[in-house]
């Protein structure tokens, strides 16, 4: 049962649950390499936000976080929507992620999990998908099923007899179902604010039952998204001296405003789950939505309140929110789910085979909280964050529900989550994770796998934990990554090496880099050879081609496309036109690419000086050298500058691989006649010393000089 010691391979994950959770989950093990499956009893991914039976959404659903304070880390929400989105929006940009990340084929939908039994060595899983009944087995199970998918309602019962209609908030879709009824909404959430201002305006009496106090939040607060000043806050100030703060700016804001009002709550606004609403106190200050205290009994149609009064209403609507289950687990092992003990919100302490995503309560979206979840577990199922012992994920756990129950009391405190906090401590957990391994779960190809750069970097992204396929001319089996056998001058051999390297990635490509190349002697003054034509080919329309086969997959995800040019696409030197000439037009082509799809994809180019390797031996044999014009530097440092470009948080321009090759790009550029000048002497020079004396190619560079035989 090791899965999450160690280093060794993780065998296969099966991740239960198709919505957000399941979905950023499913996401971030396939990035970390993980072999993984997801699946979804409903026939799409979506979870509680698809408009179904089966969930508790409703069309005039909305988000009661701001844009900033929802959307995933590397997946931003469109400009263009308002602050809070519609469920239909939401619903969209979960689905976009999914099928940005190659999430939706990794899912099995339609396909309920019925059963999870533990073995020795992980879970014997009990399926039932479209073709009838079966079973897998896996080393580590995940669980993301939600925990808004069970109804509550009161227990025990209120005492007494009702005899009008009853439902609960899962099954609303439409006021107008309640239209000329008198409507009793039960509860003080943010389903019962958005649903009582829906039955305002068809049904004949809307009233809010309040068993306690609550906080209504405007969704704007001085013009800004209320939760944004929090989250402005967070940064800087502990939760009590936050809540102190909100609450005077709640006052200040709430000036003017005077007539029937919810009851207030007796703890701090952030000591409960935050109820938004622009519309219900102004409702309720109108009469439109009367308020009630708790429900004491019922007779027949009759409602008596704690407080002693009494309505006929038609119907109760229950918006008492759900019970956390996992019907699939043995009741021994998880008796309770909402009052689970687990490290970070993710580890059980004492089964390393099994997690969980998204069995929280956040003081803000679950979308950031599942997103750094995920993260967190990939670190843990891939051995790229050792375990804590059970000690100390023990002290934490207590620490934590210490922590919780003096903030919110004894409602669900091992499920809650102050966001930020949250957020800050999970960063914290993965900062060594990220500085060892910066490429983690980046899918890269590398074409010239099997050459001196190509070996280098194929084994530097390794080590930083990319998943790198290289493409060359020959499958090579000695090579650090896998290689496949590509010709990159022959458009269909492309196509299919491309396609090739995507399924061994996984379906994905985040990071392209165009390293392969070709060197040899070409004088610009006579007729091009064919060895001109072999080094436009690959050097220029080679590495076109494999980018244009590999974009699709990299614009989908947002990626990176590196060139390796040469500091001679800006300071040419003469017997290697053809080089020249074609790294300078790469560099060209990726300026006009950046041009295209900069907004999408990253474009870098990195301009290496000499370094040694065999692509200068047809140049050494043919007599032709230039070791004494061009300094050597190390492969290391070049294997670094991509790195590093690959890494940036925005991928830069240009970039030169030592000091003195940038010293030489900027005078190349800005003062060509001078670099000019200084490149002619430097080659006088060594055609006076004779370096070139036995070099056919170089007899018209001889006599020029006065140096012929």
């Amino acid at each position: 049962m090791g899965a999450g010691r160690g280093t060794a391979g993780p065998g296969r994950v099966a991740v239960v649950g198709g919505g957000i959770a399941g979905i950023a989950a499913v996401k971030a093990l396939l990035q970390a390499g993980v072999e993984v499956f997801g699946v979804e009893r409903a026939e799409e991914l979506g979870g509680l936000w698809r408009l179904a039976a089966d969930t508790a959404a409703y069309e005039g659903l909305r988000l009661n976080t701001s844009k900033p304070r929802t959307e995933f880390a590397d997946h931003p929400m469109p400009k263009e929507w308002p602050d809070y989105p519609t469920r239909a929006q939401l619903l969209a940009y979960v689905r976009d992620y999914a099928e940005r990340f190659d999430v939706p084929r990794h899912f099995r939908t339609a396909t309920e999990l019925t059963a999870a039994r533990r073995t020795e060595d992980g879970w014997r899983l009990e399926l039932t998908g479209p073709d009838g009944a079966y079973e897998e087995t896996v080393t580590h199970l995940v669980v993301a099923n939600g925990h808004n998918h069970t109804p509550r309602v009161p227990e025990p019962p209120y005492p007494g007899t009702f005899e009008g209609t009853t439902s609960h908030a899962h099954t609303y879709r439409e006021p107008s179902e309640f239209a000329g009824r008198r409507v009793l909404v039960v509860g003080t959430g943010n389903s019962a604010m958005d649903i009582a201002t829906e039955l305002a305006g068809q049904a004949d009496e809307v009233l809010i039952s309040a068993r306690r106090g609550v906080w209504v939040l405007p969704k704007t607060l001085f013009g800004r998204p209320t939760d944004q000043w929090n989250g402005a806050l967070a940064a800087v100030l502990p939760w009590r001296l936050r809540q102190r703060i909100s609450q005077t700016m709640l006052r200040l804001a709430a000036r003017g405003t005077e007539g029937p009002a919810l009851p207030p709550s007796p703890e701090g606004v952030l000591q409960d789950h935050p109820t938004l609403s622009d519309t219900v106190p102004a409702l309720v200050r109108a009469g439109r939505i009367g308020v009630r205290a708790g429900i004491e009994r019922f007779e027949g149609r009759r409602v008596r309140f704690t407080d002693g009064r009494e309505d006929e209403v038609d119907h109760v609507l229950w918006c008492t929110g759900y019970r956390a289950t996992v019907p699939f687990l043995d009741p021994a092992l998880v008796p309770d789910p909402a009052r689970l003990p687990l490290y970070r919100h993710v580890l059980p302490l004492d089964d390393d085979a099994l997690s969980f995503v998204g069995l929280m309560q956040s003081t803000g979206s679950a979308l950031p909280v599942v997103e750094a979840q995920s993260r967190l577990l990939a670190a843990y199922v891939t051995g790229r964050l050792r375990r804590p012992s059970r000690d100390r994920m023990l002290a934490s756990v207590t620490a934590e529900l210490h922590a919780a129950r003096e903030r919110w009391g004894d409602r669900r405190p091992h499920m809650r989550i102050d966001v930020d906090q949250y957020l800050s401590q999970v960063a914290r957990d993965l900062e060594g994770v990220r500085r060892a391994t910066p490429l983690a779960g980046r899918r890269v190809i590398v074409t010239g796998a099997a050459g001196t750069f190509g070996r280098a970097l194929g084994e530097r992204f390794t080590e930083l934990g990319a998943r790198v396929v290289g493409l060359d001319l020959h499958a090579d089996a000695s090579a650090p990554v896998p290689v496949v056998g590509c010709d990159l001058t022959d458009p269909e051999s492309v196509t299919k090496g491309v396609e090739e390297a995507v399924r061994l990635l996984g379906g994905g490509v985040d990071v392209l880099v165009n390293n392969a190349g070709r060197g040899g002697p070409a004088p610009a003054e006579l007729r091009p050879s064919p060895e001109v034509h072999a080094q436009l080919g690959l050097n220029l329309l080679g590495a076109w081609d494999v980018t244009g086969a590999a974009l699709p997959h990299l614009e989908r995800a947002r990626g990176r496309v590196v060139f390796i040019a040469s500091r001679m696409a800006v300071l040419p030197l003469p017997l290697a036109a053809a080089y020249g000439v074609s790294k300078r037009a790469l560099a060209a082509y990726a300026d006009t690419l950046r041009l295209e799809v900069g907004t999408h994809v990253g474009v870098t180019t990195v301009y290496p000086s000499m370094v040694r390797s065999p692509i200068h031996d047809s140049t050494r044999e043919a007599g032709l050298s230039l070791d004494g014009v061009s300094r050597p530097e190390p492969l290391e440092g070049v294997v670094s500058a991509v790195v590093a470009a690959v890494t940036a948080r925005r991928a830069p321009r240009d970039v030169a691989t030592t000091r003195r090759g940038r010293a030489e790009m900027t005078l190349a550029r800005h003062a060509p006649s001078l670099a000019d000048r200084i490149v002619r002497r430097t080659v006088a020079a060594r055609v006076t010393a004779g370096a070139f004396a036995k070099a056919p190619l170089a007899e018209g560079l001889r006599r020029r000089y006065g140096r012929a035989d």
